[in-house]
């Protein structure tokens, strides 16, 4: 008679994009490859248009649907703060991390930690997997691959770092795509479906809601090919009306070309001045262009942590 082991689901954050997914599928395989099958990859939310076309590309299927992970003995990939994790965290046995972003655990104490600031969890998991050689399929290294791409925006990405490239081209060997930039572009276009959105589910569709020192703001990311051919009226309205049902200190959403590499910065919230100052730049009609900012992590979130810290 064998001890069959409890199970450990690994799961992305709220509102999880590729990397996210990605990562916890890239994990589960990992685990599988050195012989520890009682780990699952879930997700708690629903995903967007462009992970559902790469897993439906590359045939595999979604991790299952579990919004509340109360109970659960749990690995965290592609995020650590509170405000990311699912529901039901708190009463969660939290036993690892693995990130990519800045780190908030005063509230867990994981037993392992993996955090790097890479341009990719994938590529953290995908390290993993090259490490102790583990086998995988051509599909999941897609899988990876893609999540690497999208993230590090083919590369060009401010966070990106030599592990990322180093790791993508090695996945590449298994993959083959003759044109990473061009296979990057195809990535891009999968997610720029905005002109299908309401305004209101563009600012929720990829949105970080971050506390520091008792000040609450959110970031919205809106990667495009194209930000000028966004209805940021419409958007800057829905974020104001957004702000007087929950007034925050910031709303922010970053309306980003990733061909052109900048970002329409739409902003509202009692603390205008304060960023205003940081940047030392005025906000006219609650808009600010940005030259040559596309990250949230890398150029944004920063000026908030030293505006409130």
């Amino acid at each position: 008679m064998t001890d069959s082991k409890p199970n450990i689901y690994i799961v992305g954050h709220t509102k999880p994009d590729l990397d996210a997914i990605a990562s916890a599928v890239g994990f589960q395989k990992y685990k599988e490859g050195i012989g520890e099958y009682n780990y699952q990859a879930i997700r708690c939310d629903r995903v967007n248009a462009q992970t559902e076309w790469v897993f439906k590309q590359y045939n595999t299927h979604l991790p299952e649907y579990i919004p509340n992970i109360s109970g659960m003995n749990v690995v965290l990939v592609d995020h650590s703060f509170s405000e990311s994790r699912a529901k039901g965290w708190e009463n969660a046995n939290i036993l690892e991390v693995i990130d990519h972003h800045d780190v908030k655990l005063e509230d867990i104490i994981p037993q392992s930690i993996t955090i790097r600031p890479c341009g990719s969890t994938a590529t953290l998991v995908a390290q993993k997997i090259f490490n102790p050689n583990v086998l995988i399929s051509k599909n999941i290294s897609m899988i990876l691959l893609s999540a690497i791409l999208d993230d590090t925006l083919g590369f060009k990405s401010p966070t990106t770092i030599k592990l990322d490239i180093e790791i993508a081209n090695r996945l590449n060997e298994i993959c083959k795509i003759q044109d990473l930039w061009e296979y990057s572009l195809l990535l891009f276009q999968k997610k720029d479906i905005w002109n299908t959105l309401s305004p209101s589910e563009i600012i929720e569709e990829d949105i970080r809601n971050i506390e520091i020192n008792g000040n609450w703001f959110s970031i919205s990311q809106v990667e495009t090919l194209n930000n000028r051919e966004l209805k940021k009226e419409e958007i800057l309205k829905e974020l104001i009306h957004l702000n007087e049902i929950n007034p925050l200190n910031l709303r922010l959403v970053m309306l980003t070309d990733l061909l052109k590499g900048n970002c329409i910065l739409l902003v509202v919230g009692k603390d205008i001045p304060l960023l205003e100052k940081e940047l030392n730049s005025k906000v006219i009609d609650n808009t600010l262009f940005l030259p040559n900012v596309v990250s949230r992590k890398k150029q944004i979130l920063p000026i908030l942590q030293k505006i409130y810290t």
